[in-house]
């Protein structure tokens, strides 16, 4: 409540140039005391207002939809309440000062202030500044989902891992080793077991030989292909209004009917002989 925020009317008059009205974005799974206070709104500048990526945000191939989150980046630093510099940005400082306060008055312990509860062993700002190409996969599932992200505005949160690419030809070839049921196959003897199934990725993938990426390699560069083409034929897919998973299998049966994904589970598979 406290960093996830929704975009509100501003009323007649607006929000002003460059600053849009929010409040804070209430979940079913809050805990208390947090469930039990009331809303935050304000008027923040949109340069402090990040789209957020979380766990059920990415399907294979595809990055569906994000959340919105007040994020006090500069550009350099995290700012804090104590910051100068937060009052270059009133909106920002009316927002986060007020949080500040509703932190302090109900955290279980004073050893972490909110700026450093966000940026809890530097997850967020290791962020910062973002790449312009990222690999992001779901760190839970039965089966793994990962895309490509090019939008250096989104934060990536704890449900999701992430690494950066020197291009998008190495991003796309990792993302179509990530998504291929191959992979998951040969994850599964490493994964910690729920109830039923494997549960947790996290990074047990990366225990698998999977090679850098040789752009030399025709094998290699054809793999990128297939990601691109994968990219495209996700993109088309009309998703249902139903959870993460169904949206996620919708989509591994068009890039099955289309042949792209059997392709890549070939070739995954010979990389990984």
């Amino acid at each position: 409540m406290l960093f996830l925020v929704e975009e509100i009317d501003s009323g007649p008059l607006g929000s002003g140039a460059g600053r849009i009205a929010v409040r804070s974005r209430r979940s079913a799974n809050e805990k208390p005391p947090w469930k039990h206070l009331p809303s935050m709104t304000g008027v923040v500048e949109k340069d402090f207002v990040r789209p957020l990526y979380r766990g059920d945000s990415i399907l294979p191939f595809r990055g569906a939809s994000s959340v919105s989150a007040v994020i006090p980046w500069s550009g350099n630093r995290l700012l804090d309440g104590h910051d100068e510099q937060l009052d270059t940005y009133p909106g920002l400082a009316q927002w986060w000062r007020a949080a500040e306060k509703v932190w302090e008055r109900h955290r279980k312990s004073d050893r972490l202030s909110l700026a450093e509860q966000l940026d809890y062993r530097n997850k967020l700002s290791r962020q910062l500044p973002a790449t312009k190409y990222r690999v992001v996969y779901a760190a839970s599932g039965m089966y793994s989902a990962a895309a490509v992200v090019t939008d250096e505005k989104v934060i990536i949160e704890h449900q999701l891992y992430w690494g950066s690419a020197t291009d998008i030809n190495e991003a796309r070839f990792l993302a179509a080793f990530l998504n291929s049921e191959t992979l998951t196959m040969a994850v599964r003897p490493l994964q910690p077991r729920g109830e039923h199934n494997p549960r947790h990725f996290d990074k047990s993938v990366f225990q698998l030989p999977i090679p850098l990426y040789d752009p030399a390699d025709e094998v290699h560069r054809r793999l990128a292909d297939l990601a691109e083409q994968a990219e495209m034929i996700a993109a088309d897919v009309l998703l249902p209004a139903k959870r993460f998973e169904t949206q996620r299998n919708v989509i591994r049966q068009a890039l099955t009917q289309q042949g792209v994904a059997v392709e890549i589970d070939s070739i995954v598979k010979d990389l990984f002989a």
